[in-house]
């Protein structure tokens, strides 16, 4: 009897039991277009990225009290050193019902509750888009963290912190994965580290059509 009494006082209770509080479950992160109705014009090739130069800071430029959203992607790019001429004389003699700068884009890229500036202009004569991406640094400067030169119509979106920059070229459709690194948006590899960067003109000039180059990857 008592072995009996024993055993049935070592079996699991039965029934529902109280486990505390369920944790809290939240939504996967997804991809987020920067520009969701635009439609590329058509889809050239790319090749290999241009060797690498330093970024240069936007010139007299001051970022107003409420932020980047109180400036023009026109006015940087009209100040931006780091812009060939060519792009420059484009951007500044467009008018809004031809020009080729689309619609800037401010989204939080370096996690410091701030947003940056995604500024992209096509440029058909070269067959090239130039992407750029801007943030208000220390002392309201502008800081240039991103510049990438890509075919003509290339897009892209936002994943979480991250910048998707996809297009398409006789390779076949391409996507670059760019993270903050705490310095510039940087190209993200496979294995997850970081590319230095890698800015470049993009081989425009001054009455010259584009170099074999198409794309950079900082």
């Amino acid at each position: 009897m008592s072995a009996a009494v024993g055993a049935a006082g070592c079996a699991p209770q039965g029934g529902v039991r109280d486990d505390g509080t369920a944790p809290t479950l939240s939504a996967p992160s997804s991809a987020v277009p920067l520009w969701p109705g635009y439609t590329p014009p058509f889809l050239p090739a790319a090749t290999k990225p241009p060797s690498s130069k330093r970024y240069l800071p936007v010139k007299n430029v001051q970022v107003p009290p409420r932020g980047l959203a109180a400036l023009s992607a026109k006015t940087l790019l009209e100040h931006d050193p780091n812009v060939p001429e060519a792009v420059h004389k484009v951007v500044s003699t467009c008018t809004a019902g031809g020009c080729p700068l689309r619609d800037a884009v401010r989204r939080d890229l370096t996690g410091d509750g701030r947003a940056e500036m995604v500024v992209a202009v096509d440029l058909p004569e070269f067959e090239r888009t130039l992407l750029q991406v801007y943030s208000a640094a220390p002392g309201r400067t502008v800081r240039l963290v991103l510049i990438y030169w890509g075919p003509l119509g290339l897009t892209g979106d936002t994943f979480g912190r991250d910048l998707l920059i996809t297009a398409t070229g006789n390779d076949g459709r391409f996507t670059t994965r760019f993270r903050w690194n705490g310095d510039v948006m940087a190209a993200v590899t496979p294995e997850g580290a970081a590319d230095p960067p890698r800015p470049a003109d993009g081989g425009i000039t001054p009455g010259t059509g584009p170099s074999t180059d198409t794309r950079t990857t900082p």
